[in-house]
C-alpha cells in the first residue's frame, strides 16, 4: 500500500498553502483593484460629461451672441435688402460655427441664405422649429428636425427688430448633424480606440451626436441614462445600452438646451486592462515563486530527513550496526534529537534483552556455563577460525548412585561444585560448557595436546581431593583430544574426546584418558604416564 513519506506531505502542504495564500492575494487584490477602476471609470466618465456640458453650453451661448449682435445689425434691413445678404455671408465667413446662416421674415419666406442653396431663397419655410421661432419670437436651440435639403439640422435663432420695436423675422444658424461643423469638433474629438465614446441626446432622447453617424437622429428614451437626463439628472451608472453592451456610464445636462452628453466605455474594455495588469503581476511573481518552492523543498527535506533516517533504522534495528546508524542522525530540532534518544533507549533495552536471552538460551542454568547449544556455537565458531585447540569432555562418575543416596539437590551441588573447580582452574580464553546431566565440556584453544592432558589430570585431581556436598570423595573421568590432531572435522574431534572418556570409565574410572593422535583407536592414561 502507498503510503506519502514526510517528505512529500511538508512540500505538498507548503505548495498548497503558499498556493492557497497566493491565488487569494491575487483575487482579493483583483478584486479591490477592479472596483477601485470600475469606481474611477464611472467618476472619471462622469466629471468628462459635466466639463463637456458646460463647454458645450458655453459654445451655445456663443453662438447667440453672435446671432444677437448679428440681429442688431439687421434691424434696418426692410429698408436695405441687401445688408442681410452681407450680414448672412459676414457670420458665414467669421468662423466655422455654423453650416449655413440664414434670415427670415415674419412670414417664413427666407430672405438671404449662405451659403446659397438653389431654390432656397424666397421659399417659404412651414416646419415646424421655424413656425415655433416665429411664434415665440425668442432666442431657441431647436430639436433635431429634417430640413428641406433632407438633413437633420439644429436650428440656432434670434429674433429681429427693428429700430421702433417691431419683429420683422428671425437670424438663425443651421447645424447639420451629418457633417463637420464646430459643434461636430467640440464633441467627435472625444472618441477613444479602447471602445470609449461619447453620445448627445436632446431633451426628448433623440441621438444628436453619435461616432456612428448612421444613429443620428435615432430615439434611445428607453435607455436608463437617457431617461435620468431626460428627468434633468446629471450622475453617473453601470447599464447596459440600447445595443447589450455593458457600459460605465457618466453623463450631464446642458443648462441652456437640456441637451444630454453621455461619456461612456465598455466595462469590458476597461478590465481588460486589469487582465493585463494580472498577468503581468504573474509573470513576475513567477521566478520568486519558483525559488520559493525550491527553498521549501529543500527545508522540506532537511525536517524530513532524520526522522526519515530515523524510521529507516527503526526498521533494521535486528542489524548490528543500528545503533551506530542511529547515533550518525544529525537530528537538529527538538522533535528529531528526543525521537533519536528515544530510540536508541529503546534499542539498547531491546538489546540487552537480547543478549540476555541469547546468554540465557546458551548458558546453564544450574552451573552459568555454556549448555550444548553454547558449546555447539563456540565450536562452530573454532572451526572457522581453523586455529588448533584441545577438547576435555568430563564425566562426574558414578553420579546416578549419588542422586540416589544423597538427593538430587546435593547431586546439583556437587554439579556446581566441578563447574566451581573447572572456572577455578581454566584461563580466561578457555570456553567451558555443561554438555548435560554429568557431562562436561572444555575447549581450550591454542593448547597442545600434552598441556591439555596435564590440564584435566589437574581438574581431576582437585575434584578428588576437594571437599564436596557428600561428605565423601567424589571422582571425574575426563577423555582428551585435539585439533586437528584427531580430525580435520571439530565435531569428529569431539568425537574422539567422547571415546576417550567411555575408555576412562570402562577402565576404572576416576582417570584422564588422551586419545592417540597416529590411531584413533590407541588410547592413554595420563596418571599412569605420571606414575
Amino acid at each position: 500500500m502507498f503510503r506519502i513519506d514526510l517528505r512529500r506531505l511538508i512540500l505538498w502542504l507548503c505548495l498548497c498553502s503558499v498556493l492557497l495564500a497566493l491565488g487569494n492575494s491575487f483575487y482579493a487584490s483583483y478584486r479591490v483593484q477592479r472596483d477601485i477602476l470600475l469606481n474611477n471609470t464611472l467618476e472619471g466618465n462622469r466629471a468628462y460629461a459635466a466639463k463637456l456640458a458646460t463647454t458645450t453650453d458655453n459654445f451655445i451661448k456663443t453662438i447667440h451672441q453672435e446671432l444677437a449682435y448679428s440681429s442688431r445689425m439687421l434691424a434696418g434691413m426692410e429698408a436695405n435688402p441687401d445688408l442681410a445678404v452681407a450680414e448672412t455671408r459676414r457670420l458665414m465667413g467669421q468662423n466655422d460655427h455654423f453650416n449655413s446662416v440664414l434670415v427670415v421674415d415674419p412670414a417664413g419666406q427666407v430672405v438671404a441664405v449662405d451659403p446659397p442653396v438653389t431654390g432656397l431663397k424666397g421659399a417659404r419655410l412651414d416646419s415646424e422649429p421655424v413656425q415655433r421661432a416665429l411664434a415665440f419670437r425668442q432666442p431657441s436651440v431647436s430639436e433635431p428636425y429634417l430640413g428641406v435639403t433632407g438633413r437633420w439640422v439644429i436650428l440656432n435663432s434670434h429674433p429681429i427688430f427693428d429700430r421702433t420695436g417691431r419683429y420683422i423675422g428671425f437670424i438663425a444658424g443651421t447645424l447639420y448633424l451629418h457633417q463637420e461643423n464646430a459643434l461636430h469638433f467640440l464633441l467627435g474629438e472625444h472618441y477613444y480606440r479602447d471602445g470609449s465614446y461619447l453620445y448627445v441626446v436632446d431633451r426628448t432622447g433623440k441621438l444628436i451626436f453619435h461616432p456612428d453617424a448612421g444613429r443620428i437622429g435615432e430615439s434611445v428614451a428607453h435607455n436608463p441614462v437617457v431617461e435620468d437626463i431626460m428627468r434633468g439628472t446629471a450622475g453617473e451608472r453601470r447599464v447596459r445600452n440600447t445595443k447589450g453592451v455593458d457600459m460605465l456610464t457618466g453623463y450631464a445636462v446642458v443648462p441652456s438646451t437640456g441637451w444630454g452628453l453621455v461619456a461612456q466605455r465598455p466595462v469590458e474594455g476597461t478590465l481588460q486592462r486589469m487582465d493585463d495588469l494580472l498577468w503581468l503581476t504573474i509573470r513576475n511573481t513567477l521566478p520568486l515563486m519558483v525559488i520559493l518552492l525550491i527553498c521549501i523543498g529543500w527545508l522540506s527535506k532537511l525536517i524530513a530527513q532524520p526522522l526519515w533516517q530515523l524510521a529507516r533504522a527503526a526498521k533494521q534495528m535486528d542489524e548490528q550496526d543500528a545503533s551506530d546508524r542511529i547515533r550518525s542522525v544529525r537530528s537538529w530540532y527538538f522533535e528529531a534529537a528526543q525521537l533519536k534518544r528515544a530510540l536508541l533507549t529503546g534499542l539498547g533495552s531491546i538489546q540487552h534483552k537480547m543478549r540476555s536471552l541469547r546468554r540465557e538460551s546458551t548458558t546453564d542454568a544450574l552451573t552459568a556455563l555454556l549448555n550444548r547449544r553454547g558449546l555447539m556455537r563456540a565450536l562452530d565458531e573454532f572451526a572457522d577460525t581453523g586455529l588448533p585447540f584441545a577438547v576435555a569432555v568430563i564425566d562426574i562418575d558414578n553420579f546416578k548412585s549419588i542422586n540416589d543416596r544423597y538427593g538430587h539437590d546435593t547431586g546439583d551441588d556437587v554439579i556446581r561444585t566441578l563447574a566451581s573447580l573447572m572456572r577455578h582452574g581454566s584461563r580466561s580464553n578457555d570456553v567451558l560448557g555443561r554438555a548435560g546431566g554429568e557431562e562436561f565440556t572444555m575447549l581450550l584453544p591454542a593448547t597442545s595436546l600434552e598441556d591439555a592432558m596435564r590440564a584435566a589430570e589437574r581438574l581431576r585431581g582437585a575434584m578428588e581431593n576437594s571437599p564436596n556436598p557428600t561428605g565423601g570423595t567424589v571422582t571425574i573421568s575426563v577423555g582428551v583430544s585435539r585439533y586437528p590432531d584427531h580430525g580435520k572435522d571439530v565435531h569428529a574431534v569431539l568425537k574422539e574426546a567422547d571415546k576417550a572418556l567411555y575408555h576412562a570409565k570402562n577402565s576404572g574410572r576416576n582417570l584422564t584418558c588422551v586419545a592417540a593422535p597416529e590411531s584413533p583407536q590407541g588410547f592413554h592414561f595420563a596418571a599412569k604416564e605420571a606414575a
